[in-house]
């Protein structure tokens, strides 16, 4: 298994790692997984309920706007706020390759 430094350069990651932080990183990984799931099932909803337009530029700010009402997070909501923080990211990611 191998990852991507902060610098962006390969390392084996089973030569740098302790059994600690091996089994620290599995439980952050199934974590991640397992809130992944619930993020897609959430916007499978959205979706189904008739939501359209999250990959469209032209509603950046309105997400934007979205993520600071969500920010204050009440219980149950945090999956909505990942999605909102998926969105920006990939709408910025696109706005950059369209820059590029």
């Amino acid at each position: 298994m191998s990852f991507v430094a902060h610098n962006g350069t390969q390392q084996d990651d089973a030569m740098t790692r302790d059994r600690a932080t091996q089994e620290e990183i599995t439980r952050l990984d199934q974590a991640v997984e397992d809130f992944a799931l619930e993020m897609k099932a959430r916007l499978r909803e959205q979706a189904m309920k008739g939501y359209r337009g999250w990959d469209d530029p032209e509603n950046y700010q309105r997400i934007v706007e979205m993520m600071v009402k969500h920010a204050a997070v009440a219980a149950g909501e945090e999956v909505d706020v990942a999605n909102l923080a998926m969105i920006l990211w990939s709408l910025r990611r696109r706005r950059g390759a369209d820059l590029g």
